[in-house]
């Protein structure tokens, strides 16, 4: 792996060229399946569609055909030069569907492999992206269900019985494995905060990305880790038709070894600004804690990790738009985020902690 390739770098361009016709093509060519219906699924940086096929695979590796159809993942030309991470998260994902946690599984191609890397020409230049595809998993997306109490406890249970079976996982891939979107690569968000058009707002964020630094990465060595889905956020979470159970969890692209309460910080960061209030985050906080209780350390640490989430994707969002204009996904968190960020970052850390039921 080339190191300094691994870091996004300011104007970089990474996302792979898109369409039905494009995703269509390459699941005949490298999968032997046609396509009956294509949709293109949200996404950041990569491209995902889900695709519906024809009941006839050419492929030995598919007996049959899956009738919720599948993800077929154009991954990004960053991430596609990490192969031994792509394959790590391959097995991740065998892992966890052997133990009974519901996640996408990985589909072999006509070469009997769970990816490929293919040549496409994007933003006038050719480029090597890497093609998987993945059983869709069915149900609705967090975000478009009623945020109650009940839900977010599910969540934080959720979040905690995950890391506890990824305890018994690991790949060599992970052990240097770093991306932007790592909590430990907040540092790295001040190259990032010109996309940031409001002063007082990119004031803010290198106030938090200054805690961060101070009370964060230097408790890290003190911190227990694991290995973390990462992005345990409203579009990766899917939940079961009665709107009150996780049904599945999807899109394990940003997982990594990292602190297990960077996972909690991440679930809950999201969580909260779903239900736009930060006294629901109690709800997270008790599920997870039903499964593993926190520690002194990491309580005090919580209320710095939750906005430097918030500020991650509200910096990386607005820098992304500035470079992916007409993906409106981008924008996701800025529309509450500034704003909860504004009331959660000036409370001191005993409030926080009383309103998260962390204090005795």
């Amino acid at each position: 792996m080339e190191k300094e390739d691994i870091i996004l770098t300011p104007g970089q361009r990474i996302r792979p060229p898109g369409g039905d016709q494009l995703a269509s093509d390459l699941l005949q060519k490298l999968y032997g399946l046609k396509t009956t219906h294509v949709t293109e699924l949200n996404a950041y940086d990569d491209r995902n569609y889900r695709v519906l096929c024809e009941d006839l695979p050419s492929n030995p590796h598919i007996p049959s055909i899956s009738k919720h159809g599948y993800v077929l993942k154009v991954v990004n030309s960053l991430d596609s030069r990490k192969t031994q991470v792509i394959e790590a998260q391959t097995e991740m994902l065998i892992f966890l569907n052997q133990r009974n946690v519901i996640c996408p599984e990985p589909v072999k191609n006509l070469n009997g492999s769970y990816y490929s890397l293919e040549k496409l020409k994007a933003n006038g230049s050719t480029d090597s992206y890497a093609v998987r595809l993945l059983v869709y998993r069915p149900g609705e997306l967090l975000h478009r269900v009623p945020i109650t109490g009940e839900l977010l406890r599910h969540v934080g249970r959720f979040t905690a019985n995950l890391d506890q079976v990824l305890t018994g996982f690991s790949h060599p891939a992970y052990d240097d494995h770093s991306t932007l979107w790592m909590l430990t690569s907040v540092p790295k968000l001040r190259q990032f905060t010109y996309a940031v058009s409001d002063a007082l707002q990119r004031t803010l964020a290198h106030q938090v990305i200054h805690a961060f630094e101070q009370n964060v990465l230097l408790a890290i060595p003190q911190l227990e880790q694991g290995v973390i889905h990462g992005d345990l956020n409203e579009q990766n979470i899917v939940i079961s038709p009665n709107g009150r159970d996780i049904a599945a969890v999807i899109d394990f692209g940003d997982s990594h070894r990292a602190c297990l309460i960077f996972e909690l910080a991440i679930a809950l960061c999201y969580m909260i600004l779903q239900a736009g209030d930060l006294a629901m985050g109690k709800h997270v906080v008790e599920g997870y804690q039903e499964v593993r209780k926190l520690t002194d350390l990491e309580k005090s640490i919580l209320k710095v990790t939750v906005s430097a989430r918030i500020c991650q994707s509200l910096v990386m969002g607005a820098y992304s738009h500035i470079h992916d204009p007409q993906n409106e996904y981008l924008l996701i968190t800025q529309k509450s985020g500034w704003s909860l960020l504004k009331k959660l970052w000036p409370l001191d850390q005993e409030e926080v902690l009383r309103i998260w039921g962390l204090m005795d």
